[in-house]
């Protein structure tokens, strides 16, 4: 098949001329590759949108590199009368002593294909990879990035996730964002601690930010002779809400009347409620 190939080109040469013919040849190969890089493209996004894996860069970026192989072998063999067989040999002579030193790369480039072919992972999942316990971000030639549920990306290399252990959760994960306060002297605690919690949950639970199956928390560290200091952790649905619903809370707290700040409130409904509390 290739011998016909380059019979045909050569005969188009003698005909037309060597350059005009190659320049042609050149044009058409490189447009018929980026024409089907671009319907592969397409195809892969359609197809990928609809399954649980999301649509990946990796199998996108393995598509164009094996185009542009194919094309590179084509216009080499036909174009400029290269022997590929004594290149491929001499790539892996080259590629023999290159991937001596880049094993880790490489093992982890192939952890990601297979990754992907055997729809261990996709975007959205809910993973524990090691210590590491988070959402999956990103899946790409050689590392996944996750964010935990504070909100911190953390970057493992594909390889990790074959040798190391990996757990696959259902469900989305919730975000844990934390502020601190003072309550002022002289409240009950205990109410204090339950009118938060559930004045937290009532907020996130109306504008929707709320994780399924997760309440506020509200932990005491420590106290002087100023009140008592809290840590106050709520949890939501999406990283997305994490400044609205740290605002909306802190603004719904405020208005109780038992932060420290409020200690000389004389009078008004904020006062009669940290009466209440106290």
């Amino acid at each position: 098949m290739t011998g016909a190939k380059i019979m045909f080109i050569d005969s188009l040469g003698e005909t037309y001329g060597e350059l005009p013919v190659a320049i042609l040849i050149v044009s058409l190969t490189v447009c018929a590759a980026l024409v089907l890089s671009h319907v592969i493209n397409r195809v892969l996004h359609k197809q990928l949108a609809g399954s649980e894996m999301g649509e990946v860069s990796l199998l996108i970026n393995a598509a164009r590199v094996v185009i542009a192989l194919i094309a590179v072998y084509f216009l080499s063999e036909n174009v400029f009368h290269v022997e590929m067989s004594g290149v491929m040999q001499a790539l892996g002579v080259t590629t023999l002593v290159v991937s001596l030193g880049l094993q880790n790369l490489i093992k982890s480039v192939v952890a990601g294909l297979l990754i992907v072919a055997g729809n261990i992972v996709a975007i959205g999942d809910q993973v524990i990879m090691g210590e590491h316990r988070g959402e999956v971000m990103d899946i790409n030639w050689h590392q996944i990035t996750i964010r935990d549920r504070d909100g911190i990306p953390h970057i493992i290399p594909n390889s990790k996730l074959i040798g190391d252990t990996f757990m696959r959760l259902n469900g989305r994960m919730a975000y844990r964002h934390m502020f601190d306060c003072q309550i002022r002297p002289g409240v009950n605690l205990a109410l204090v601690k339950t009118d938060i919690e559930t004045l937290a949950a009532n907020v996130l639970t109306k504008n929707g930010w709320i994780a399924p199956g997760q309440v506020a928390q509200v932990l005491f560290l420590s106290s002087d002779a100023f009140g008592t200091n809290a840590s106050i952790r709520i949890f939501i649905s999406d990283i997305e809400y994490a400044a609205r619903s740290m605002d909306a809370v802190i603004c719904a707290i405020s208005e109780r009347g038992y932060l420290a700040d409020h200690a000389d409130a004389g009078g008004g409904e904020s006062a009669w409620k940290s009466d209440r509390l106290g």
